[in-house]
């Protein structure tokens, strides 16, 4: 569980103090300067024009944790026409419920209208129709929200945190608590499951009992979210900077079997890869550098082929057909349990299929691999092996000190190996 943080230990202590009304608190403490300009503009704009407008979400949430958000949306009562006609480099988005997209150069703000509580309209046939295409207060917006640490709002201009559902108080205990009956709103929206997992690992909170209670019996309701938004909510777990502890979060809570092949056993090896792979993934999009789902994707998987390659090695007699056919069993496997789009598979392939071309001391294929589109990806996935304990790391040493030299240097190394 996480701990308090230091803006919200200094607020509790005088909590009675700074409290307005039942949902409004007098809060100062957030540090304005972690708030984008641009974010703080939109809002002042719309403030000017007699609309209300806050922060929400996310943004708030880190806000309060000392956290730099990523992304800013602004709420508002302003119409999506209203909102259009305040801002000229703008565009309204969405068809039901229209948003509007504030372009600041490669900054867009997002800013949405408050919107009402879902209505349910009995049909003659005694069907029902969901009708949640309609505006509402900033209230009603706030039951829409899926955990209470989400449902907070925040106005720059005023430092006042509007806190319907004691988001504040669950994110001073560490719990994420989900906003109404909690089986009702997985059942509405099934990827709300993930999502609070996630949270769970990105915050290092825990999910309240009631919350957790109903997800096990709903977790087969995932599998009928359309596949393109699903996989983009699996991936969200891995590529956001918190991939270890999604890691965990997932296996804890039997989530991980759900989208990838597991070991048939536990196995310190197997979870020695896997987490270095990850640590290096967080440090990867911690730094601001880019994470391709392939690489992802080929250490998450890569004991599977592991064992099917030995297995085939022995069967076949034959190194290299051993690991095609272990690669190819691997990859329908994992398609039958949830498919990978097949622009990663190809990579994933590639990088597989190189590693034994790092063991191979020819002069013409040391040349060759080293051209080879994909070697920096499959020379990262071997040095992760050699730092896991799968291969020599006198291997790793070798190819990175060849990388690093010059031209002649690289003639030297190549004639030493041809000499032994």
């Amino acid at each position: 569980m996480s701990s308090t943080p230091l803006t919200l230990k200094s607020f509790f202590k005088k909590f009675k103090k700074s409290k307005k009304s039942n949902f409004e608190i007098d809060f100062k403490k957030i540090d304005i300067s972690l708030i984008s300009v641009h974010a703080i503009k939109t809002i002042q704009v719309l403030e000017e024009n007699g609309f209300e407008a806050y922060l929400v979400g996310g943004a708030v949430r880190d806000l309060l944790f000392g956290i730099k958000p990523k992304d800013f949306d602004v709420v508002t009562n302003a119409t999506p026409d209203q909102i259009h006609h305040l801002f000229k480099r703008s565009r309204m988005i969405g068809r039901r419920f229209k948003l509007v997209h504030v372009i600041y150069g490669r900054e867009v703000i997002e800013v949405s209208t408050y919107r009402s509580q879902q209505k349910e309209i009995p049909q003659a046939d005694g069907s029902i129709i969901k009708d949640d295409n309609h505006y509402g207060t900033i209230e009603e917006d706030a039951v829409r929200r899926d955990f209470t640490i989400n449902a907070m709002f925040y106005s720059p201009s005023y430092h006042k945190l509007v806190d319907f559902h004691d988001g504040l108080e669950d994110l001073n205990r560490g719990i994420i608590r989900i906003i109404g009956n909690a089986e009702k709103r997985y059942q509405e929206d099934p990827i709300r499951i993930l999502r609070a997992f996630r949270v769970c690992a990105k915050l290092n909170m825990a999910l309240n009992e009631t919350s957790r209670a109903p997800i096990k019996k709903l977790v087969p309701l995932l599998h009928d979210i359309p596949h393109s938004r699903l996989f983009d909510e699996v991936i969200k777990f891995f590529l956001t900077g918190h991939a270890l502890n999604s890691y965990r979060v997932m296996q804890d809570e039997n989530i991980y079997s759900q989208f990838f092949l597991s070991p048939e056993s536990e196995s310190k090896d197997i979870d020695l890869f896997i987490s270095n792979g990850l640590k290096n993934t967080d440090l990867r999009i911690n730094q601001d550098k880019s994470c391709n789902p392939s690489f992802l994707f080929s250490f998450l998987l890569w004991h599977q082929v592991d064992v099917l390659w030995d297995r085939y090695n022995l069967e076949l007699k034959h190194s290299i057909a051993g690991l095609n056919q272990a690669i190819d069993e691997v990859i329908e496997n994992q398609i039958k349990l949830f498919p990978i789009h097949k622009r990663f598979t190809i990579t994933m392939k590639e990088i597989w299929r190189l590693q034994p071309r790092f063991e191979n001391q020819s002069p013409k294929k040391i040349y060759r691999l080293l051209l080879h589109p994909r070697f920096r990806a499959a020379y990262d996935f071997m040095l992760l092996r050699c730092e896991s304990n799968q291969l020599d790391k006198n291997i790793g040493i070798w190819w990175t000190a060849f990388i690093d030299a010059d031209h002649h240097e690289k003639s030297l190394m190549v004639k030493n190996l041809t000499r032994k």
